[in-house]
């Protein structure tokens, strides 16, 4: 399963990666990146990687996944998120989920005039008048103190975010999905993601 990890290149991790080479060198730029190994109880079925881009006033995230496992049937996930902040504050994003080949999520949102256009798949059009501070991709890099809430991009909307311990945080998502997330020293260290059924843990790799 390791060297299956190790040697998947999907087209959309190859087109960030050139995306993220060309910004780096066409361009003065900061760039982060953090990995993290994903596992179903003892079993590792997945990684991610994510990345932060510092280009001037804008900042560009970018979480990709891939991971393979077992619920009745055999599940090929692959995820991308694509978030920008300008100046501080969400510019656009898009999010997309496939399952064995299919797509079967999808987000993306745009400037418009004071306010940002939102689209979430299949049909869910809106406006979103709110600005946004902070994303799901931006808790990769950064541990939320006291915020109330984080803009979740899959759905487009805040979402409450409690804090449950020192460097511990409970975020709320539609349908009572659960993510919790564990920070050291300001450092994410792990996502615990409940969807009542099965449950995945996203663990940092040093």
């Amino acid at each position: 399963m390791l060297y299956r990890l190790r040697k998947f290149s999907p087209p959309l991790l190859r087109g960030c990666a050139a995306l993220a080479f060309m910004l780096l060198t066409c361009l003065p730029t900061r760039a982060q990146q953090s990995r993290f190994n994903i596992w179903k109880g003892s079993h590792l079925v997945g990684s991610i990687v994510a990345q932060r881009v510092v280009i001037g006033e804008r900042t560009v995230y970018t979480v990709i996944s891939y991971s393979e496992f077992h619920i009745v049937l055999k599940q090929v996930v692959r995820s991308a998120v694509s978030t920008e902040h300008r100046a501080g504050d969400l510019s656009k994003c898009y999010t997309q989920v496939t399952v064995n080949g299919s797509l079967r999520d999808s987000s993306h949102c745009a400037p418009e005039e004071a306010a940002l256009r939102c689209f979430v798949h299949p049909h869910e059009r809106f406006m979103h008048h709110e600005a946004v501070a902070w994303t799901t991709a931006r808790m990769y890099f950064e541990e939320p103190v006291s915020q109330a809430t984080i803009f979740v991009e899959s759905v487009m909307r805040h979402c409450p975010l409690q804090r449950t311990g020192p460097g511990q945080y409970k975020l709320v998502l539609p349908g009572n999905k659960v993510n919790r997330y564990s920070y050291r020293d300001g450092r994410l260290e792990s996502v615990h993601v409940d969807r009542g059924f099965f449950a995945l843990v996203f663990r940092s790799v040093v």
